[in-house]
């Protein structure tokens, strides 16, 4: 089961229990983050079908979450339930391509205008520890840690942001653009690495000096330069 730390509740477990008790189930929402992160890195790649019993299954649960999760699945246009047929993770063309990035694009773009929290030396951290990590990719491309660096990144910095409608949006738009990205990516592997540790580096100084505008600027600027890569691989 992939999993990438902070993209999804983890099911609960009390440790003081004794052995015959049963740990509480998979939540929805649980389910939810791991078939969409699966989605999104391509594990799942469009027109794959989610099969109900296969999911129950895998999660030893009944029906009714995984029902929740491709049904929240479904709202954010990540698969496409057809009744009586099945659960399908959408394709995705370069018209809807474009729309998403451009509203990404904008988006972005406001987020030194939203209400936001001030960065800690732990947002700094965490950033190091990415820039780090990316720097090694230069050496030998991993597509799974690639993705895993960016997910992580994109979380990063959207916990600076405390408006939840702007949040609920702007993670959507994210899963959307980033089947796209991810895909691409694997094709230039060292342009990729190289944008990656650009935009980690400018983030950094940004936060540093707690300038919102820039962080916003930033994120804009590299979202369209991932569009652009993938206007020119189309």
């Amino acid at each position: 089961m992939k999993t990438l730390a902070g993209t999804a509740e983890q099911p609960e477990y009390d440790m003081n229990s004794s052995s015959d008790v049963e740990p509480k189930k998979a939540s929805a929402s649980y389910i939810h983050d791991l078939l969409r992160d699966r989605i999104c890195s391509l594990e799942y790649r469009p027109g794959h079908m989610l099969r109900e019993n296969d999911v129950s299954a895998e999660f030893s649960v009944s029906r009714t979450p995984v029902r929740e999760a491709f049904q929240r699945l479904s709202l954010a246009g990540l698969v496409e339930i057809r009744n009586g047929i099945g659960t399908f993770v959408t394709q995705f063309d370069s018209e809807q391509i474009e729309s998403v990035f451009q509203f990404r694009s904008e988006m972005a773009a406001l987020i030194g205008r939203m209400q936001t929290r001030d960065a800690t030396d732990d947002d700094i951290k965490i950033l190091e520890a990415l820039l780090e990590r990316a720097r090694k990719l230069k050496d030998r491309f991993d597509v799974d840690e690639h993705w895993k660096i960016n997910h992580e990144l994109h979380f990063a910095i959207s916990s600076l942001v405390l408006n939840p409608a702007f949040l609920e949006v702007w993670h959507n738009l994210y899963f959307q653009a980033a089947r796209a990205w991810y895909d691409v990516s694997r094709l230039i592997s060292a342009d990729a690495i190289r944008l990656l540790c650009s935009e980690i580096t400018e983030l950094l100084t940004a936060l540093t000096e707690n300038d919102r505008a820039a962080i916003g600027s930033i994120r804009r600027n590299y979202i369209n330069y991932f569009r652009r890569r993938i206007v020119d691989v189309a």
